[in-house]
């Protein structure tokens, strides 16, 4: 168990989100602080949100309630914590100053797992379900995001940690090749980048087979350049 230095209370950095004249509940302060109702729980038991009161929940039992002005006090309180494992929950610690591999294991998790929730709720399964349906009718990814109310980037950024999700935009996005999938030139760089001069100019392609050509192309000079 390590005793860790004076250092500025959990709520300080939040100390200009906290309004003087508002009442806070233990859910309402959760999410000021990002950390889950359980961690703020914890907080407050463990003496560091002194000044609570408890009212009854509207869902049956009482919870925890802090005036504005009680919060913005103790954010201007310093905090010394000893990083009892035992004790406290990692995600707690962390907000604290601990950086031992739980701890910050534990906190990566959770802030992934905050951050695929406000992922869900900006673009939902009938969105995704949407995009996936214009882009297998020949839509380009970009317009089929923009129709829907998002942008390509929460698109593409959806499929790199849904697999589900990534495996219906390739398949989809074959609707989008330019020049076929048997042309010798599908999957390569003249198929990705496409043709303005000649006799047959043709796009530059972004179905499936040359965005995965891009895909492994990037990963080459990454790791080229991380080599250098």
């Amino acid at each position: 168990m390590t005793r860790a230095p004076a250092q500025p209370h959990p709520l300080a950095e939040y100390a200009d989100r906290i309004d003087a004249a508002e009442v806070y509940t233990l859910r309402r302060l959760a999410e000021l602080l990002e950390l889950a109702p359980s961690s703020v729980s914890g907080m407050a038991r463990y003496g560091w949100l002194p000044g609570s009161r408890m009212r009854p929940h509207r869902r049956g039992g009482r919870t925890y309630t802090w005036t504005g002005k009680q919060l913005l006090r103790l954010a201007a309180r310093p905090i010394r914590v000893q990083y009892d494992h035992e004790r406290y929950a990692p995600s707690t610690l962390y907000r604290v100053g601990c950086r031992c591999p739980v701890c910050v294991r534990v906190h990566s998790a959770d802030s992934q797992e905050r951050k695929r929730a406000l992922a869900d709720e900006a673009f939902p399964v009938g969105k995704r379900a949407r995009v996936v349906a214009l882009v297998a009718a020949g839509t380009t990814v970009v317009d089929a995001a923009a129709e829907v109310g998002v942008t390509a980037g929460w698109v593409y950024g959806r499929a790199t940690w849904d697999a589900a999700f990534a495996e219906e935009i390739d398949e989809a996005a074959w609707s989008l090749c330019v020049l076929g999938q048997d042309d010798p030139a599908c999957s390569t760089a003249a198929g990705y980048r496409g043709k303005t001069g000649g006799k047959v100019p043709r796009p530059a392609c972004r179905g499936t087979g040359c965005r995965e050509w891009r895909r492994g192309q990037s990963q080459v000079e990454r790791a080229e350049s991380a080599a250098a």
